[in-house]
């Protein structure tokens, strides 16, 4: 496994962002010497990063410093594959090309999303038991719709008997837009879940999907603090702002909390997990 960064080169908020989820704020000015420092030591906190800068270039792409959203790395494949995705928004759609140079300069294969509903990549889908299972979250980016045209793209890729089984959910608030913001995957079989994201079916099922031991449901005010990801020993996540989730996350998860500044990204509505992408290297075990 790699994880993915993209340097903040063209970070920023834009009028045209307003409203796309709760936490952005048009009018904040951006420190961009605060913006750099964030973004280095958040990545500075993982073990083996790949960080990529981006061509100069005039299009405005406030967002793709959110590398998240930028694709879906497909496991249980001989090689690696990325799925493309279907932004909402026109200034993440204008991201497309620039995904698509990336990865292929990467040697990165891809493959289009094979359908017409909104799509964000690895902020709307976590793999579970090896990539047999995935947990979907909809309703303000991707909605049902998404997930009948992916679970027909899976079928067809990996086969009926090997596609996997995909449990798909609706996101009941706002302040949880993706899903990497409602949850944290910190296994291959274990999450946490904010009770504020989903519904009571919803989780009682999640839980029938997952078994009921391995999903913890955590009640906080701090709405980032899942927006984590789990590096070898560690958990990165944001600087916490309930005292009472640090040892927590340390007893559920078994791995030190690493704390890391985003404040200038969370005003555009993203943190650790948004700014981290991973990639599968394929069954081969190829390397970049």
């Amino acid at each position: 496994m790699i994880r993915l960064m993209i340097q903040p080169t063209t970070f920023e908020v834009l009028p045209m962002q307003h409203g796309q989820n709760p936490y952005i704020d048009i009018h904040y000015t951006f420190n961009r010497k605060k913006v750099a420092e964030q973004h280095e030591r958040c990545a500075d906190a993982f073990s083996h990063p790949l960080t990529y800068t981006l061509p100069q270039t005039r299009t405005p792409l406030p967002d793709i410093v959110f590398i998240a959203n930028g694709g879906l790395s497909l496991p249980r494949l001989p090689r690696p594959l990325i799925l493309l995705p279907n932004m909402k928004y026109p200034q993440r759609q204008a991201e497309l090309p620039f995904l698509k140079a990336m990865y292929k300069h990467m040697g990165l294969p891809t493959v289009e999303y094979p359908g017409t509903q909104p799509f964000e990549g690895q902020a709307e889908l976590k793999w579970f038991d090896g990539g047999r299972k995935a947990v979907c979250g909809y309703g303000h980016r991707s909605n049902k719709q998404t997930f009948v045209e992916l679970d027909r793209f899976f079928k067809k890729l990996y086969g009926p008997e090997a596609a996997p089984t995909l449990l798909v959910m609706p996101l009941i608030s706002a302040d949880y837009y993706h899903l990497d913001v409602a949850m944290l995957e910190y296994d291959d079989a274990r999450c946490i879940v904010h009770r504020g994201a989903f519904s009571p079916h919803s989780i009682k099922r999640l839980r029938a999907f997952l078994g009921a031991k391995n999903v913890t449901v955590l009640d906080t005010p701090d709405s980032f603090c899942l927006n984590a990801v789990v590096d070898g020993p560690n958990l990165i996540t944001h600087r916490l702002t309930d005292p009472a989730v640090k040892p927590l996350l340390e007893a559920r998860t078994g791995r030190r909390v690493i704390q890391v500044a985003t404040t200038e990204f969370e005003r555009s509505g993203g943190s650790v997990r948004c700014m981290t992408l991973d990639l599968h290297l394929g069954l081969s075990q190829e390397t970049l």
